[in-house]
């Protein structure tokens, strides 16, 4: 995931370097769109679950948008992985403090995490464990995240992002009783922007 990262950063070097001497545009009407890989680092089950996201944003106005996050499980990187399932849609206002080219922005998104724990989630604690026992049901489980963005603009139509993401989740009626699923999910990577209604530079 890391030499992902510094792809993508040596690759847009040369775009920033070539880039228009004034600045892109960024406010009311401007829209975000962008997608990657992203990590998922649960807080108190000690593994990562890996995802493909994709993001929309849309400025209503010069320092407020609403975002757009989906996020579709693929696997986890501990063996065996304590979750069949965890994909997420998340939506929510985001406040930016915008400086030429940099955007700074926070925001809440609340959405909803379709979560299958597998059989053996945490299976040492669970003795005897029986093997005729069904796994916990797939369920739309309500969720809540922190983010914290920052944004690049290194051309009108594209920008170099870095997001933060700090989830809120709980599985009810696991045959272990409550799943705690916090997770920390950074992302990073290239976006596109365009500006659907150009209305005027942001204000000061």
């Amino acid at each position: 995931m890391v030499k992902a990262w510094w792809i993508i950063a040596v690759w847009a070097m040369p775009v920033a370097l070539t880039a228009q001497n004034g600045l892109p545009f960024t406010g009311a009407g401007l829209l975000r769109a962008s997608g990657g890989i992203s990590p998922g680092f649960l807080l108190y089950g000690g593994s990562t679950n890996i995802y493909l996201n994709g993001k929309l944003e849309y400025f209503l106005e010069d320092r407020i948008s609403m975002r757009g996050e989906g996020f579709w499980y693929v696997n986890s990187r501990q063996h065996p992985a304590p979750l069949d399932q965890n994909s997420q849609l998340a939506f929510g206002p985001f406040l930016h403090c915008i400086k030429g080219r940099l955007d700074l922005s926070a925001g809440v998104e609340a959405g909803l995490s379709f979560v299958h724990p597998a059989n053996n989630w945490m299976a040492p604690l669970w003795a005897p464990q029986d093997p005729r026992m069904d796994p916990a049901p797939m369920r739309a489980v309500p969720t809540v995240a922190l983010c914290g963005s920052l944004n690049y603009a290194v051309w009108d139509y594209l920008h170099f992002f870095l997001d933060l993401r700090m989830v809120r989740s709980r599985y009810y009626g696991s045959p272990l009783g409550t799943l705690n699923l916090d997770e920390l999910v950074p992302s990073a990577g290239l976006g596109w922007q365009f500006p659907v209604k150009h209305v005027g530079p942001p204000s000061d």
